[in-house]
């Protein structure tokens, strides 16, 4: 407005320039005045602004450098978290490397004394054996069995005590035995070292007594031994005298063990020269003879080889064992003497690798590695057995200590990357949650739309599988009422005869509808997985084709029902849903033929048994094969018949007992112009023998009319004899008066001498069965009271609670048979109730042969 007016008064005009001179100044005055506020306002507004940004940006920057300060600090405290916990894992490692391998060397070090004392005992048995007359065949058989014992030794030896007098004798025993059984020996007599410093002699003969080593095995490779005299020695009389004297066993300083005859190192290996003792027993003294003993002595030549590999066969650690004697009397100052060492290696088979090895690298080993040592009594000597560590200190825990050490640091790491990145995560996050949001609400829009086109088209298939039926049905009900309301209904006998026919299309609409909604219920229950199929021994020819081929059958009709198969052919299945699938198979095919033939056939194909319905029909269009056993599908002939589900059941019903049904696109029925079809059930299994009498006892089916349009006559017929007892009192349980009333005329047809008493919902029949007793109770699924409502499965299990042990049977029109029998009911039935008088005798039969429940069980489960 104050532009408008500016415009308005500097208009080149003079007259009104003069008349309106004062509100003109007056404008741009108040003009200037809004400008200058407008200023000062934008002027504030910026300063406001500027301060805001900058207090926006003081806030970004703190909670950035806050950011960058929670990171490094996250980051030092990282470092200085791994430099702790590998600090304390090396030290930890090694204090537990030092314990492992203590308790591993103490493992090894009692593992030699074990041995030994493994020895000692071999040695006093060996006396015990020898210490009374024997033989030396006793001692070759004693040697043999101490051999196969496990324990390896050079030679095991019985030393007696001869004096001169006995020496002759002995000498000539020995020789004798020795030319008998080791002719290659030169046996000279006793032998000794008579001097320090002579050989091996023979023995002088101004000893007064001697230990020879008169008993020996094995000979081979221990020839020098034999007749030894183990006093001719210095060394060997010290060990003697010490094991008289301690009367105990006792050990000979290190020996170097010689083969005679190969000059070999017996207790080496390879270029590693090796040590071995001679272990003597004095045995026990007995209470028996305390005045004989000690007298003699047993003796087994130990290579220390032979010991660490017995010692140390379980040990699984990298070390080196040394074993060294520290009571030997030839080395001054009771220095240690070198007996044997051997190397340890682990090794993936079950027991490590061992290798001799010199004492010359004891020294250098023990001062740069870990050992233990420990001091053990062997015999009269005390050894000293050196484990050493050569695993080094942390071989295998610093790679876990490393890795933890690096995991600390990298959850540190990520910590600190956490927090840097969080606000990119959580606007990340919020951003996925929304998409998730818009998808998961497409999802559930897309189901709603599939779930709605499904029950659309759900809906369209009944409307209009069921319009035609139920308006031919309500057209031919009219014309009959119209009939029945005139006067003198039905006079005439072409009027009874139309409404014949009429009621005829009321039955067959009425019939229709019920196979359809019979056919929609089983292919509900079979896709559902809750159709079973009760598989058993089935006469193919006499159970299945045969009774179909009589349902087939019309009189007078020009198509011929043709039935190839052999005798006694059995085969494992459902013969209720064989019969339902060849049956449905059979009458399709009946639709579309007037004059012809329908073939049921079965023949076993490499071990498979098929069956075929084959006809001469008009033939599938191709167009219609891809869709064959789709559920809903349009009719298969050009007439639009059928309800568009069967063939859908029939390979659910063949896929249940395990088979497969397909159509042969190769047939064809040999009438030109009609090509005919053919469907094959390959039940892919072999027949089966002919069961025994026994074995087709078995029980009675439940209650279901499952094949639609078969009646229960043509499933199971009826004997004479299964006649229904002359008086039942019935109570039926349903709000719907109307089906009351016909359920009560129905049964009053067959069994006119049954008190039948109706009760509209479960409440009722709860007080009913409180003063009246019924023989039999059919209860409804759904029904509706005033107060409140009852299902028709908590009626009976209320009932079964209340002690009412009637048989009782649920009805439904949907599949509740699991249901009511777990609250308690007898049987289960489909509703429409059978109104045929043979029907309705045969269900009632059947109900009535139910087993009674245990009320027991009933009880405690409720």
């Amino acid at each position: 407005q104050i532009e408008g007016s500016i415009r308005v008064h500097t208009t080149p005009n003079c007259e009104e320039d003069q008349n309106s001179e004062q509100p003109a100044t007056h404008d741009v005055e108040q003009y200037q005045r809004e400008r200058e506020r407008e200023q000062r306002e934008q002027q504030s507004d910026t300063g406001s602004k500027s301060s805001k940004s900058i207090s926006q940006f003081s806030l970004q920057n703190f909670r950035k450098q806050q950011s960058v300060l929670l990171v490094n600090l996250i980051l030092v405290l990282g470092l200085v978290t791994t430099a702790g916990f590998m600090w304390i894992g090396l030290t930890g490692a090694l204090a537990q490397t030092e314990d492992d391998f203590v308790r591993s060397a103490l493992f090894a070090e009692n593992k030699v004394v074990t041995a030994l004392g493994d020895y000692l005992n071999a040695a006093s048995l060996v006396h015990n054996r020898c210490r009374h007359n024997f033989t030396r065949t006793d001692f070759r058989e004693m040697y043999e069995y101490l051999d196969s014992s496990g324990l390896v030794f050079q030679a095991v030896q019985f030393v007696p005590n001869i004096t001169n007098a006995e020496r002759p004798a002995a000498e000539d025993e020995a020789r004798a035995y020795l030319a008998e059984n080791y002719p290659y020996v030169n046996y000279t007599g006793f032998r000794g070292f008579n001097t320090p410093t002579s050989g091996l002699k023979p023995r002088w003969r101004n000893q007064s007594f001697y230990f020879p080593i008169h008993y020996q095995e094995p000979i081979f490779g221990n020839e020098a031994a034999i007749d030894l005299d183990y006093y001719s020695s210095e060394s060997r009389r010290r060990t003697v005298d010490s094991l008289f004297s301690s009367a105990g066993p006792a050990l000979t300083d290190r020996l170097v063990l010689v083969n005679q005859g190969t000059k070999e190192l017996r207790c080496g290996s390879g270029d590693t020269p090796g040590y071995g003792v001679v272990l003597m027993h004095p045995g026990v003294n007995l209470t028996t003879q305390p005045d004989i003993w000690p007298r003699e002595f047993s003796a087994i030549v130990i290579c220390i080889r032979d010991l660490l590999e017995r010692s140390i066969s379980s040990e699984g650690k990298d070390s080196k064992v040394f074993i060294h004697d520290l009571s030997d009397p030839s080395v001054p100052d009771g220095d240690p003497v070198f007996l044997g060492a051997a190397e340890i290696k682990k090794s993936t088979g079950a027991a490590p690798i061992l290798r001799l090895i010199t004492g010359e690298s004891f020294d250098r080993l023990v001062d740069k590695n870990l050992y233990h040592q420990q001091i053990i009594r062997a015999a009269n000597r005390d050894w000293m057995i050196t484990v050493v560590h050569m695993e080094g200190w942390w071989d295998i825990n610093l790679l876990f200590i490393i890795l933890g050490g690096v995991i600390i640091l990298f959850a540190a790491v990520a910590l600190a990357l956490y927090v840097r990145n969080d606000a990119k995560k959580t606007k990340r996050y919020n951003q996925l949650k929304q998409e998730a949001s818009h998808e998961k609400a497409a999802l559930i829009l897309k189901n709603a739309r599939q779930a709605t086109k499904t029950e659309r088209e759900l809906n369209d298939f009944i409307a209009h599988e069921v319009r035609n039926p139920v308006a031919a049905a309500m057209a031919a009900c009219n014309f009959v009422q119209m009939e029945m309301n005139k006067k003198k209904p039905f006079e005439e006998e072409e009027a009874l005869e139309v409404a014949q026919g009429d009621m005829s299309v009321i039955e067959n609409a009425l019939k229709f509808v019920n196979d359809l909604l019979r056919n929609m219920l089983d292919m509900h229950r079979a896709g559902n997985k809750q159709l079973h199929v009760n598989m058993v021994p089935t006469d193919l020819l006499h159970d299945i084709i045969e009774p179909v081929a009589g349902m087939l059958h019309k009189r007078g009709s020009k198509v011929k029902v043709i039935v190839e198969c052999p005798d006694n052919m059995w085969i494992k299945a459902d013969p209720l849903r064989l019969k339902q699938v060849i049956l449905n198979l059979g009458r399709n095919s009946s639709k579309f033929i007037e004059e012809g033939f329908i073939r049921l056939k079965a023949e076993e194909i490499d071990g498979n048994v098929k069956l075929y319905v084959d006809d001469s029909g008009s033939g599938i269009p191709r167009e219609k094969r891809d869709r064959l056993f789709a559920k809903f599908q349009e009719s298969l002939d050009v007439l639009s018949q059928g309800t568009g589900i069967g063939l859908y059941l029939c390979k659910s019903l063949v896929d249940l007992m395990g088979g497969k049904i397909y159509l042969d696109d190769d047939y064809h029925s040999g009438i030109e112009g009609h090509p005919g079809t053919s469907f094959v059930i390959d039940m892919r299994a072999p027949s089966v023998e002919a069961p025994t009498a026994q074995d087709l006892q078995t029980s009675v089916a439940e209650i279901h009319f499952d094949i639609p349009g078969a009646t229960e006559e043509e499933l199971h017929p009826l004997s004479e004899a299964e006649d229904l007892p002359e008086n039942v009192s019935v109570l039926f349980v349903d709000d719907d008066s109307i089906l009351r009333k016909l359920f009560k005329r129905s049964v009053m047809r067959v069994a006119p001498n049954w008190e039948v008493r109706e009760a509209s919902n479960g409440e009722s029949a709860l007080v009913l069965t409180e003063t009246e007793k019924f023989d039999l109770i059919f209860v409804d699924m759904y029904m509706a009271s005033v107060e409140k409502q009852l299902l028709g499965t908590e009626t009976i299990a209320a009932l079964r609670n209340a002690g009412i042990t009637s048989k009782m049977c649920g009805l439904s029109a949907n599949d509740l048979e699991e249901e009511f029998l777990q609250a308690g009911a007898n049987a289960f039935m489909f509703k429409p109730f059978p109104c045929e008088a043979h029907e309705l005798k045969l269900t009632l039969s059947r109900i009535l042969a139910k087993p009674d429940i245990e009320m027991s069980h009933r009880v405690s489960k409720a």
